[in-house]
Order: structure tokens, then sequence, then C-alpha cells
């Protein structure tokens, strides 16, 4: 039998190495928790999407034409039985490539399915809410990097991007190539929010509890423009959104199509 002064006491036992695994795990879920919590993200935030049956926050809001906040259940009109809320990408401000005025350019090709869904409801009680979200992460389109992410609400080139984003998509919508009547605009790309794009510095503003749930949780794409969330007039969530199109991707990745847009409208007006 070795002596006691022959045994190795800085060894770990089974049981030591368990623990320090434990709190090597613990360490680092509080490191994640608290870089989130200063940059200003819940952890219920954190790659969180409505889900069929739940209901959109009452607060949740978009900005009209002239920049005046417009809660998204005060935007259904009267006597609506199903909305669509349709996220797309809106115009661009210069690019090397031609996508039609449109920096997103699966939201263009989008376009005429949901022309003729809109068409072919609008007197079934079907309202199609459209809401154009600017390039917030890139400066490939002709705006500033960032400039819509980390300016303040009352910074000139914030409020400038604004306007001049506002401007030229309010133009393709009055030349038809956008196919709504009425455009509503989120130039902080609160609905789509992705934390992993970016954190909501300072300069973002207020970080609300109901960003980034109309990004579903199973979209892995940067933006997810364009997409279709189908609510009733109270809000609730009534399907699982229709996403995830690439037109441009070799092959294309098409997950749904004019015939799953309609048909998913006809299903859901059969319920009323």
């Amino acid at each position: 039998m070795p002596r006691f002064d022959d045994i190795d006491l800085k060894r770990e036992c089974p049981m030591d190495k368990v623990r320090t695994t434990v709190r090597k795990i613990a360490l680092g879920a509080t490191s994640l928790l608290l870089v989130n919590w200063v940059a200003g993200v819940l952890p219920a935030q954190i790659g969180k999407s409505y889900l069929p049956g739940e209901s959109v926050d009452p607060e949740t809001f978009f900005l009209d034409a002239g920049q005046n906040r417009v809660k998204l259940l005060e935007a259904i009109d009267p006597g609506t039985k199903v909305a669509a809320l349709v996220i797309f990408g809106g115009a661009y401000l210069s690019t090397t490539d031609k996508h039609g005025g449109i920096w997103c350019e699966d939201s263009l090709d989008e376009f005429a399915n949901l022309k003729a869904a809109s068409n072919s409801s609008k007197e079934k009680g079907v309202q199609f809410i459209a809401v154009a979200c600017p390039p917030v992460y890139s400066d490939k389109y002709g705006f500033e990097r960032n400039v819509f992410l980390d300016q303040p609400d009352d910074s000139p080139r914030y409020r400038q991007a604004v306007r001049t984003f506002i401007e030229k998509t309010e133009a393709l919508r009055k030349d038809r190539t956008i196919p709504f009547a009425v455009v509503y605009y989120d130039p902080r790309f609160r609905l789509l929010w992705n934390p992993a794009e970016h954190s909501g510095k300072e300069g973002y503003g207020t970080v609300y509890p109901w960003q980034g749930n109309f990004k579903w949780h199973k979209d892995d794409q940067r933006y997810g423009t364009p997409c279709v969330w189908f609510l009733d007039p109270k809000g609730k969530v009534l399907r699982e959104p229709l996403y995830g199109n690439n037109y441009s991707a070799v092959p294309p990745r098409i997950l749904y199509t004019y015939w799953e847009l309609q048909s998913g409208i006809a299903d859901l007006l059969a319920r009323q």
C-alpha cells in the first residue's frame, strides 16, 4: 500500500473533473447571458418567433409613409377575416446589380404571386398588409452601412436615409412595381430583427420585447425577406408563415408557390 505522502494530491478525482466541467458550462452560460443583457437582448428574445395560436404583441408597430407610428392591429381594417402580413425588401439607393429598384431580389420575384393572391381574395375579407424594410446590414445598395441601426432617431444621417428609402419605395409603389395600395415601413428592422447580426447599440434606441418575433425560427436567412404571416383581426397567428424562397440560389430554393399561398388563404377562410 502506498504511503500517504506518495499520493499525488494534485491529481483530480473523477468527481473533481465533473465539478470542473459543470463550473465551466455554468460560467459560459452566465457569460452569454451577460453579453446579451449588456447588448439589450433578453433571453426570451434570442431565437424566438411567434407560433400558431399565439397573439402578437399589441404594441407592435411600424411607420406609415409620413413616418408616423402605426400599430399593427390598428392597420387591420374593420371586417377583415384574415390579415396577411407581408414583410419584404424595399427600394435600394444605388447598386451595380439590377433588381427593378428593389434591393431584395426575392421580394421582387415574389410580387407577382402576392399580387395574384391579393386580387383573388380581397373581396373575401382578406387584407394584405405590406411592410418594406431597408437593407440594414449592408452598404451594397447605396445606403451607409448600419445607418439604419447605429444612428439615433435625431441623427441627420439616419433621417435622410429613412426619408430617401421611403421616397424611393413609394415611387415603386406608385408605378406599380410594388403591388400594394399602401406600404408601411420598418426602418429599424424591428419585425425581423436578428440579434445575431446586430445587438442593438446605444444609437439604435429601445429594443422592444416583440422585436424579431416575426423572424420564423426555422428561417436561417440573414434578413428573412420576403415572408407572409397570417393573422386574425385580433392578432392571433393562424398558421406557420410562408418564408424562405430564394430564387437566385443555385438551384433555386422554393419552399412555397402561388398555390400554397392561395390554398393557405382558402383554408383559413374555410375555418371562419
